[in-house]
């Protein structure tokens, strides 16, 4: 089963991030409203009934870390200065891409539920839901035909990795591939590509040398890698109320998260316990998780276990690799607030 794109509704971005003192804080508020606004005319239609449609994730709510991240990386190059409608621009058309995929993804994942919403496939049809996304990405990609040749082709090359990462997890690893190597792969080009399209806009739209384009890019991909396994802990850990789905959603629906895979590489290496061993058994028998009782308690034990604990690891040094990026970058308001922003991704988890 494939890695669905993260769903938690915790505040890990924004609320944070804003509590930097003084103008930035300002001037990025006051940006992020803008965009808001923006994201609001871009989901809307001449009719009332495609406008509903199209509007029903970006009115849902969500997080915002992606154009927050355009924001505030583009304080690198232009310090001094508002936040160009160039910038704002580029931050809502990350936003409409990943709006448009959250469509796609739920669809094909079967999910019912998005931001703590009906998934648009159920609240309409599965025609609509794919329509809806398609018009979505329309939209983000006429907001990027504005902006130069290197912004739109740097569009389409986070589009075809989109698509690549979806395609290959389906797929899932061949014979030859490393499972955990494979599904790391898989989070960078699902998650990492778009969040490092981001970065990159900002870095690059505000006037940024090549050599900082660059390391926001990798910055942005790295912690994208860092979000996703958080999400894996988070699925175990996180209320319903505090995630908006079931705890354990993902045993239950039988994907193979990075505990779980942790776990597969301790039996296979015969490292293994009795219990590990029945708790694999467990893991592997969906339909049995399809009852609430039998799934709290077999997330409880995974959420217990020691390869949860090393997950967390790799989520937090995956957030160090990620900031290893920016070594070079002065110090500053801007990098304080990258770093706060970064660590948020560890900090949510228990």
């Amino acid at each position: 089963m494939r890695k669905k794109l993260a769903a938690t509704q915790y505040p890990v971005s924004t609320d944070s991030v804003l509590e930097t003192p003084g103008s930035l804080e300002t001037k990025l508020q006051e940006a992020l409203d803008d965009v808001e606004q923006m994201l609001a005319r871009e989901t809307q239609t001449q009719r009332d009934s495609t406008s509903e449609l199209v509007s029903h994730l970006r009115a849902a709510g969500g997080k915002r870390m992606r154009p927050l991240l355009t924001l505030l990386i583009s304080q690198l190059g232009a310090p001094d200065q508002p936040v160009s409608t160039q910038v704002k621009q580029a931050a809502v058309a990350v936003e409409l891409t990943h709006l448009a995929s959250l469509y796609h993804d739920d669809l094909m994942d079967e999910a019912t539920v998005r931001r703590g919403v009906r998934a648009a496939h159920v609240q309409w049809t599965n025609t609509l839901a794919v329509m809806a996304g398609d018009l979505i990405f329309a939209r983000a990609s006429l907001l990027v035909s504005e902006l130069g040749p290197s912004i739109v082709a740097q569009h389409s090359q986070t589009f075809e990795r989109l698509c690549l990462g979806q395609m290959h997890d389906i797929f899932g690893p061949g014979d030859d591939d490393d499972p955990i190597e494979f599904y790391i792969d898989v989070l960078r080009d699902k998650t990492g590509a778009l969040i490092g399209c981001a970065a990159l806009y900002g870095a690059e739209l505000s006037g940024c040398d090549a050599a900082t384009v660059a390391a926001v890019t990798q910055f942005g991909e790295d912690l994208g890698v860092a979000f996703q396994i958080a999400d894996d802990v988070l699925d175990l850990q996180a209320t319903e109320a505090q995630s908006g789905k079931t705890p354990g959603a993902d045993l239950r629906d039988g994907t193979k998260t990075l505990p779980v895979l942790l776990l597969e590489k301790t039996v296979q290496e015969g490292r293994d316990t009795e219990s590990d061993r029945a708790l694999l058994k467990a893991i592997s028998d969906t339909d049995a998780l399809q009852d609430d009782a039998v799934l709290a308690q077999v997330t409880a034990q995974l959420a217990a276990h020691p390869v949860t604990a090393e997950t967390k690891r790799l989520a937090g040094q995956w957030v160090e690799r990620a900031l290893g990026h920016l070594d070079h970058i002065p110090e500053g308001k801007v990098k304080a607030a990258l770093s706060d922003f970064a660590h948020l991704q560890i900090n949510r988890l228990k």
